[in-house]
């Protein structure tokens, strides 16, 4: 599943080559991922209006459309979004614009949504989202730990808890500050959370850098590759040897994820 440095991708490339562009046109194939209105009201209330922003909160893309309208996709586990010049294999909603060029929603196993809405604030799973990593400080961040006793790996991808964490980050994260994914929120000392707090920025900015993470469906906007994959330090790396110690890392099911660690590590 995209997170929060695919998603960001999308969206800041969004930005750049759709910002303005007036949608003439929406071509329907598939039905199921539009939620809430009629296909038909979606369409006609989408033709004709223009882009005027493009913006993330968690693991979901804004666009702002004219008429204070906001069209919200959600890429889930199979979906991706592709800028071309024609529909896509596996398009299920195609918008095109002025200029010919259509914004592909593709999604395989067709788990992804789109809503229009006037108001994406009051959708209930965006009122529920935490906050968001990248505009936290470290106090703010430890905060959060107050009264916590889940397991920190799970924590970290509670949407509830904290926005756009999902399974590769929360790995790659606690590799970087030297935590075992099991342990309980409630065991850790203050210099241990500033650890976290720190790993857990330093890579999601990276991953933002090189422009997220392809293990998956996921792709840029232009249909290429994000570029962290070489970068990644536990994360499917099952029985290679640890980066810095040589173990052999190892695989476990926690909280019914695959999670990747080094057992010495990681303590």
């Amino acid at each position: 599943m995209p997170e929060l440095p695919e998603v960001e991708t999308i969206a800041r490339q969004l930005t750049k080559k759709i910002s303005g562009k007036k949608i003439v046109g929406v071509i329907t194939t598939r039905k199921k991922l539009i939620k809430e209105i009629p296909p038909q009201t979606f369409q006609s209330k989408i033709e004709g209006k223009s882009v005027k922003e493009v913006s993330r909160r968690g693991k979901v893309i804004i666009i702002k459309l004219e008429d204070k309208l906001f069209l919200i996709f959600h890429l889930r586990i199979s979906g991706w979004l592709i800028l071309s010049k024609k529909i896509e294999k596996f398009s299920a909603v195609a918008f095109r614009f002025e200029d010919n060029e259509l914004l592909n929603f593709c999604d395989t196993r067709l788990f992804g949504d789109i809503r229009l809405i006037d108001n994406w604030q009051k959708l209930p799973f965006i009122k529920k989202m935490g906050p968001e990593p990248l505009d936290l400080n470290e106090r703010q961040f430890i905060k959060l730990f107050a009264g916590k006793k889940a397991k920190i790996k799970p924590l970290l991808m509670n949407q509830e808890f904290l926005a756009g964490v999902g399974n590769i980050y929360a790995q790659e994260s606690l590799f970087c500050a030297g935590i075992h994914p099991e342990r309980t929120a409630d065991t850790f000392k203050r210099e241990e959370l500033e650890k976290i707090y720190h790993c857990l920025l330093s890579t999601l900015k990276e991953a933002i850098k090189k422009k997220g993470t392809s293990v998956d469906t996921y792709r840029q906007i232009d249909g290429k590759d994000g570029g962290y994959v070489p970068f990644l330090k536990v994360y499917r790396r099952e029985n290679k040897p640890c980066l810095h110690c040589k173990t052999p890392i190892e695989r476990k099911v926690i909280a019914g994820r695959g999670t990747y660690l080094c057992p010495h590590c990681q303590m």
